[in-house]
């Protein structure tokens, strides 16, 4: 499995980003790296990477930098673009220029999910120097999911919350295949954790989850993101907050 993003310059040169085979199991973060080369073009620029994340099987939860990756900064500035049927789009930028022009840029910080699709595709949108946005041509991307496929019980899920958009509290249904725990976890636009939930043992059958806003002048308006783990997998569902 790799992710191919050839980018043709304005001067002729090019770069590949490129994620090596990786044996994905569910439920898991995995560090994938996403690898640069080109010529001296990049030199000394602050660069930008759009990303499309599959939303049915990933989750993104950080842009990575260690020592030796070409982003230096100790902190990627990723930011929210979108959030659509099928994708979340985000922009990683580093603000310290890069210092080598061959390597790793950065690691993507990813989770994956159960869920009915075996394969999914990672997309670059844009790849940007400086302030100068590059043509872009993109080869493979695609992740397969088989390691083990597991397919989300019919029985299981979450319905969609309401009211949506929300203020103060939100609820939705939701459906436990077999007896076991679960638990819940809010997760910010960005795969930032805001509040973990504690452990309940429920029964099969439906059951209500209500989220309330204890302080909506410190729950700023946007996207959030409620993750429901059970035995038998994990199921997520994008809701919105507006003050």
């Amino acid at each position: 499995m790799s992710l191919l993003f050839p980018l043709k310059y304005a001067l002729a040169s090019d770069a590949t980003f490129t994620l090596p085979d990786t044996s994905l199991r569910q439920g898991i973060r995995w560090k994938l790296p996403v690898f640069l080369q080109s010529n001296g073009t990049v030199l000394q620029k602050i660069c930008t990477i759009r990303m499309a994340i599959p939303k049915k099987r990933l989750i993104l939860h950080d842009a990575l930098t260690e020592p030796g990756t070409l982003y230096t900064c100790k902190k990627t500035d990723i930011t929210f673009l979108s959030d659509g049927d099928e994708y979340k789009e985000y922009a990683i930028t580093c603000p310290n220029p890069l210092l080598d022009s061959s390597g790793i840029a950065f690691y993507l910080d990813l989770e994956t999910l159960a869920g009915i699709d075996s394969a999914l595709s990672i997309k670059v949108l844009s790849f940007s120097i400086g302030d100068s946005i590059q043509d872009l041509e993109q080869i493979g991307g695609r992740i397969t999911f088989n390691d083990p496929f597991v397919i989300q019980a019919s029985t299981e899920g979450m319905d969609i919350n309401s009211p949506n958009p929300f203020a103060y509290t939100t609820s939705f249904n939701y459906y436990v295949g077999k007896p076991g725990d679960v638990q819940f976890f809010l997760y910010g636009s960005q795969g930032k954790l805001i509040k973990e939930f504690p452990v309940e043992r429920k029964i099969a059958g439906r059951h209500l989850f209500t989220l309330n806003v204890d302080n909506p002048m410190d729950f700023s308006s946007g996207v959030y993101i409620i993750r429901m783990k059970t035995e038998q997998g994990l199921y997520h569902m994008s809701m919105v907050h507006k003050k």
